[in-house]
């Protein structure tokens, strides 16, 4: 069975359980597999299609869709909002979206639910891959946004939520979790040789990868701690601007574009 996201930063929760820790959530937009129903019946598991993230949602929330309709999404070119904030007019509510929320087969006025459409309001842009300079301002835009372990959005984000809404609003697909995303791309040997748009990657004593964040050059960092920030780096790890001290402890850089 096949589903989309019609609501505004659906929780996926760990367990099957309101009680169970959000580790991502689904924007309006976003398609999914469901692979299994809780004993109650008040979960569905489901497997994210952009990135194969598995988790448990609120069955109250599900929406299906044909795998015609998946099809079309896939085939056809697609938009996002690429404002803070855009509406989706359903019937007398306007519905709010976040940035990076997929337009499904946007035509430049409406958005397609099955055989249901519904005007858009806002801004939209095509997905196309970009240059490292967008990289670097569309996470400029995150700034200030509070943590959220799970998060997505400019109402709370994580470490990982931030590089890959950044990256995917620039057309190009990241795995979910930090640790996933250092397996992709090309490595970078040293940090004086990073570049605009890389990423950094950060572990703990044990060496297990906690942290990432987006090199705005090899002296700056944009990250989640706290909220959207930026720090200074060097080859120790991530320099903390309020107390002065090391806060991540470098791991290693990926190079993602070129």
């Amino acid at each position: 069975m096949l589903g989309i996201c019609t609501f505004n930063l659906v929780a996926v929760r760990a367990t099957d359980s309101d009680k169970s820790e959000m580790v991502t959530q689904l924007l309006f937009g976003d398609t999914y597999t469901v692979l299994s129903e809780s004993e109650n019946e008040k979960w569905l598991k489901i497997e994210i299609t952009a990135d194969a993230y598995q988790g448990w949602m609120d069955k109250k929330l599900h929406y299906s869709i044909s795998e015609r309709f998946l099809a079309n999404i896939q085939t056809n070119e697609n938009y996002f909002c690429s404002e803070v904030v855009g509406y989706v007019q359903v019937e007398e509510t306007q519905l709010p979206i976040f940035f990076g929320s997929y337009l499904p087969l946007f035509d430049g006025e409406y958005v397609y639910l099955n055989d249901k459409r519904f005007p858009f309001i806002g801004q939209s842009n095509k997905v196309q891959k970009t240059m490292a300079g967008q990289i670097v301002h569309t996470a400029k835009s995150f700034l200030s946004t509070p943590y959220l372990w799970g998060g997505k959005s400019h109402a709370g984000i994580d470490c990982s939520g931030l590089t890959q809404m950044v990256f995917r609003s620039c057309g190009h697909h990241l795995m979910r979790d930090a640790y996933q995303q250092e397996s992709m791309g090309v490595r970078v040997e040293k940090l004086e040789k990073a570049e605009s748009g890389d990423l950094a990657f950060f572990c703990n004593d044990s060496g297990k990868i906690t942290h990432v964040g987006i090199l705005i050059n090899n002296r700056e960092i944009i990250h989640a701690h706290g909220k959207v920030r930026i720090d200074q780096i060097d080859n120790t790890g991530i320099i903390n601007g309020d107390s002065g001290m090391y806060s991540h402890k470098l791991f290693g850089i990926r190079r993602l574009m070129g």
